[in-house]
């Protein structure tokens, strides 16, 4: 089932002096849950196994997610909620020193425990995971501290299906150099390390014409610190991954090199200048490409020369060595210019010469004919080019999203209102439509697209040498496998084999069910190919009933 998102575990309503009659008592269940059934087990530490008292553990509904009880363990780690209604719950449990989780959980999935005649909810065993803490210390190559220092925390993750590198969490270092990650999950994690020498001097300012001032050499003290990755390199492809266990604290530390600076150079388009001499465009972004993601870089920059009818220039100081992406930003801090370069020394860049980004508005209407959902965004997704904005649809339909910068694109609609809409047609001008990708250039695109919404359920069970399996993962594949992600459906299954795939698009698909397949990229097609023959073929129409209940089980497939 959906992991069941709560911020605070509500204070217990019975006290007891803790370690004397065992678990505590459990709140007083509401009417509509009560009944013969017991629901009962242990929470004990993932790491040693050994049984967490005093952890507190809250049952909830699954249905609606209504509190039902809540209790603290025992000395050995019991807990127990009787008198309870035959029905679908959710397990909740948290300790200091641990991360909050519901019951077998993986990821945003979990599985909840039904109540009933011949069904097991008594004697669980509740795996709580101890938190896990990196630390360390960043120092220069001569031993002292570097304060300030960003410490950047990426993880593998595959909530999405494809295997991608994700941030994190991010901190900057003490006076001592010293920094603390806390409250990590277990996982592959990524380090990396961004920071200034406290001692680099700024360079000598430019002339009008972007040529250095003359009166000496460059200090020496013209340095920067690349940016590092643990261990020790400075290529994110060299990167060492560090798996974390529950519990587990890790030292890593860095030791960071300064060399020599480059100076970037940044000639500013003619219509930058008003008719009164003033800049339109701000301070430029420098970002890297830091296992995909477009990760900012701490520089300094200025702009160069006084004559406003002349040319113009910016001068970027404090940059090592290495491949960016450099965005030249509006006065209104819009993104207008986009490059990438590999700056092995001091480098002009003519702005004119520059990819210039995109602007993709459009129009979304419904396949039925119906009105657009309210509160719908529309995004661009990439693999390739990092596009986080998105903009919001008009009651008709109509949108527009700014600085878009080259690339393949998913184009992705969303109901903050929970309805479930996927791009069924889509056709452009100023760029190619391939499949269900938009291939976006440098010219202004318009884009029409016809929309289908989801309003079928699907329910079922999953069975393993035809018993119900439990916690296994449920993934409902489009009939072709590389279409829209948004077609995709994933649950895990409860205690009795059932799932549930909520808010499904009309088409043809395959049904899985995959032991321990948490961790797989489900939307590769070359992943995923090996389970098709194996799955339950499903056909979902636009008449289709609103709860649709499988009259066949889908069998469990090994990893």
């Amino acid at each position: 089932m959906k992991r069941l998102r709560l911020l605070i575990l509500p204070l217990l309503t019975t006290l007891a002096l803790p370690g004397i009659l065992g678990a505590q008592a459990a709140a007083t269940a509401p009417a509509q849950y009560s009944g013969k059934y017991t629901l009962s087990g242990v929470v004990v530490s993932s790491s040693t196994a050994r049984p967490v008292e005093n952890a507190s553990v809250s049952l909830h509904a699954a249905v609606d997610g209504r509190l039902v009880g809540e209790m603290t363990t025992g000395e050995d780690g019991s807990f127990s909620f009787p008198n309870l209604a035959a029905a679908k719950y959710s397990l909740t449990g948290s300790h200091r020193g641990y991360i909050t989780s519901s019951y077998d959980e993986h990821a945003e999935y979990s599985t909840a425990i039904v109540t009933g005649e011949g069904l097991v909810s008594e004697g669980l065993t509740f795996r709580l995971p101890p938190q896990a803490i990196i630390y360390g210390t960043v120092t220069d190559d001569s031993g002292d501290p570097v304060e300030q220092a960003q410490v950047s925390l990426y993880r593998q993750d595959t909530l999405g299906g494809m295997g991608t590198i994700v941030r994190t969490q991010q901190t900057n270092t003490d006076d001592e150099g010293a920094y603390e990650i806390r409250h990590l999950e277990p996982g592959d994690y990524y380090v990396s390390v961004t920071a200034r020498p406290w001692y680099s001097t700024k360079p000598q300012r430019l002339n009008v014409d972007g040529t250095p001032i003359p009166d000496g050499t460059r200090s020496p003290l013209d340095v920067a610190f690349p940016r590092a990755y643990y261990a020790d390199v400075t290529d994110p492809n060299a990167a060492t991954p560090v798996p974390v266990k529950p519990g587990d604290h890790i030292a890593v530390n860095f030791t960071l090199h300064p060399v020599p600076a480059v100076h970037l150079t940044i000639q500013l388009p003619q219509r930058a200048l008003s008719a009164q001499g003033n800049i339109g465009f701000s301070m430029p972004q420098i970002q890297q490409d830091v296992f995909g993601n477009e990760d900012p870089v701490p520089v300094s920059a200025s702009f160069a020369g006084s004559d406003p009818q002349g040319p113009k220039t910016m001068e970027v100081t404090g940059l090592a060595p290495g491949e960016y992406q450099v965005e030249l930003l509006s006065g209104r801090g819009t993104a207008t210019h986009i490059s990438t370069i590999n700056a092995t020394s001091d480098l002009k860049i003519d702005s004119s010469s520059s990819s210039s980004l995109a602007e993709v508005s459009g129009k979304l209407a419904m396949a039925d004919g119906g009105k657009i959902p309210g509160r719908v965004m529309v995004r661009l997704r990439s693999r390739e080019v990092r596009f986080p904005n998105g903009a919001p649809v008009a009651e008709d339909g109509s949108f527009t999203l700014h600085a878009v910068p080259p690339g393949s694109y998913e184009l992705m609609a969303g109901s903050q209102s929970g309805s479930a809409l996927a791009v069924a047609h889509m056709s452009a001008s100023g760029a190619t439509v391939d499949g269900h990708m938009l291939v976006v250039g440098n010219e202004p695109v318009l884009v029409a697209a016809t929309l289908v919404q989801g309003s079928s359920n699907i329910t079922g069970v999953a069975k393993r040498n035809k018993k119900p399996a439990a916690g296994v993962m449920v993934l409902l594949i489009p009939k072709d496998s590389a279409a829209d992600r948004m077609l995709y459906r994933r649950d895990q299954s409860d205690s009795d084999g059932s799932f549930l795939l909520p808010r499904v698009i009309p088409g043809d698909y395959v049904l899985v069910a995959i032991q321990d397949g948490w961790d797989l990229d489900w939307a590769r097609p070359g992943v995923i190919a090996h389970y098709l023959p194996g799955g339950l073929p499903v056909r979902v129409s636009a008449q289709s009933d609103k709860t649709i209940a499988l009259p066949q089980a889908v069998e469990v497939q090994a990893k």
